[in-house]
């Protein structure tokens, strides 16, 4: 309300006040709802709306969302799977983006300044496409591989690339992915980067079922 009153205009000062409190709200909301969607999948109350969807327009909607915050820091997101024709996927369109900002964001927090963000597609499992989000950055050190998708795992607790997160963004991930009938996994080399990839059914594949 105080950043929409015209007829009191803020200082400087208390524009830069009032955008704190806003972002602060937005990073908390985003962590609550972080929290329900493990609650709803883990207590089956994830309901899903199954529809066609070409996956090609989601993945361009979702780099389009998350390419300004690689801005500060130099680094590209190149998106070498929205040309050509359509890939059409039988999947909760809104889940299918949450997904993929989540692997999206992740890719660009653990980046190195001036890296770059590589989004792909093909069916590599006959009857599924694989889309995979490759990033220039840290790594995953052997250790910590085993544990990427355990719950509250954070692999930013290395003070040297700390972050904000709750470390149960991925966690959510891999249960929404298994819970449309998909797969996720990883390949990844300490200071080379690292692939996150999920496979999701086709819209054609007839040999699986999605609870919805």
């Amino acid at each position: 309300m105080m950043q929409f009153d015209n007829k009191n205009p803020l200082s400087v000062d208390q524009k830069k006040h009032t955008e704190s409190i806003v972002e602060g709200g937005n990073h908390l909301l985003g962590l609550v709802n972080e929290i329900l969607d493990l609650a709803r999948v883990e207590a089956d109350q994830m309901t899903l709306s199954l529809s066609d969807v070409d996956a090609k327009d989601v993945v361009a909607d979702c780099v389009r969302l998350i390419a300004p915050l690689g801005d500060p820091r130099g680094i590209k997101i190149d998106n070498h799977f929205s040309s050509g024709s359509s890939v059409i996927l039988l999947t909760d369109s809104s889940r299918l983006k949450q997904i993929l900002i989540n692997l999206l964001s992740n890719a660009i927090k653990f980046n190195r300044d001036g890296g770059s963000v590589t989004i792909d597609g093909k069916e590599q499992v006959p009857g599924f496409l694989r889309i995979s989000v490759t990033d220039t950055g840290t790594g995953i050190s052997k250790e910590d591989k085993s544990s990427v998708f355990h719950l509250f795992h954070r692999l930013d607790d290395d003070p040297m690339i700390a972050t904000e997160g709750t470390g149960i963004g991925l966690t959510v991930t891999k249960l929404l992915v298994e819970r449309m009938a998909g797969r996720i996994g990883f390949d990844s080399d300490v200071n080379v980067g690292s692939t996150f990839w999920i496979d999701l059914p086709l819209a054609g594949n007839e040999d699986v079922m999605i609870w919805s």
